[in-house]
């Protein structure tokens, strides 16, 4: 039909009108397809189109072709990386074997979903996204009472820039209709964290948690701690005489204002949901969370690792300085 419209001197306009497709779909039809001397024939368009959806069956992806590399993504997806880490770390700390090789990871995207990646059921390895929070109506809040409590506003300006290590930020991870909880720690410069099983949220059991994360450390990295306004934190001040750490508390209801633990508290949520049961969780598989998190590239930290970046601000090759 369209080969005899053109001959019949018929407008591309109305072509596309009649067609109902719209006239560039028509005009980009016959620029690739025309022959040698200008004109346009279906039967030749055919041919060209057949030979086009031939070569692309034939062309293999850059996963399928090397093997080494193949295994690394794949073995990388597995271990939890997003396509970007894998992608930006090969490129910034290749490891034995793939010195050189590259990918991008629209690439590793694309083979997963439509390439032979999609085979091998990679995509349950990519996440989809945070879920919406969903809004919450007349639920009662208390403020605790925290003696010798520092506004957060009183904190120093450069802790915001995470130019230095030593500034953390802590949190409890709690679960449904249990006493049991996670205390959590986080380091704001290196996104290093630390992870307690609690066997409830009591200020005691909290400060607990904190002195075993302060004196896990063989140097002094702990400058500050910024709390919300919780009663876990009501011991604060005994932190604060026996190792020297600054405490601040953020506003009420302003969780945001340390927003670096709440993030690591949705990452933990992917390995512990609401609904877990915590009588069945030992304190091995708590440690077992965190070593994963913290051995995990981030881009922010340019594809280091928070350990790799805790370790190299206290000067040593290994995390625990």
């Amino acid at each position: 039909m369209l080969e005899l419209r053109l001959k019949a001197h018929i407008s591309v306009r109305q072509i596309g009108r009649d067609l109902k497709r719209n006239h560039g779909v028509v005009l980009r039809e016959i620029e690739r397809n025309r022959s040698r001397d200008g004109t346009y024939s279906a039967v030749l368009a055919q041919e060209k189109a057949d030979r086009r959806r031939s070569s692309l069956k034939k062309r293999r992806r850059k996963l399928d072709e090397d093997e080494v590399l193949r295994e690394h993504v794949v073995s990388e997806l597995r271990r939890g990386q997003s396509p970007d880490v894998i992608a930006g770390r090969l490129k910034q700390y290749p490891p034995k074997g793939l010195d050189g090789k590259s990918i991008s990871h629209e690439t590793i995207y694309v083979w997963i979903q439509t390439g032979e990646g999609s085979k091998l059921g990679l995509h349950h390895y990519l996440c989809s996204g945070r879920p919406r929070r969903q809004k919450r109506h007349g639920r009662k809040r208390h403020k605790a009472h925290i003696p010798e409590r520092i506004s957060i506003h009183a904190r120093p300006e450069e802790i915001e820039t995470r130019i230095e290590l030593g500034h953390w930020e802590t949190d409890s991870v709690v679960f449904s209709k249990q006493r049991e909880r996670l205390s959590v720690q986080y380091e704001r410069k290196s996104r290093y964290v630390t992870i307690h099983r609690l066997s409830n949220g009591s200020a005691e059991e909290t400060e607990s948690a904190l002195e075993q994360s302060i004196e896990s450390f063989s140097q002094p990295i702990w400058k500050t701690i910024t709390f919300d306004n919780g009663g876990e934190g009501a011991r604060h001040m005994n932190l604060r005489n026996r190792y020297g750490v600054r405490t601040y508390f953020c506003d009420p209801y302003a969780s945001w204002q340390k927003g670096g633990v709440e993030n690591s508290n949705r990452i933990i949520r992917r390995y512990l949901p609401l609904k877990t049961d915590m009588s069945k969780i030992t304190h091995a598989d708590v440690y077992a969370i965190q070593e994963k998190i913290n051995n995990t590239p981030r881009k922010i930290l340019a594809y280091k690792t928070p350990k790799e970046v805790l370790a190299e601000g206290c000067g040593y090759g290994v995390v625990h300085c």
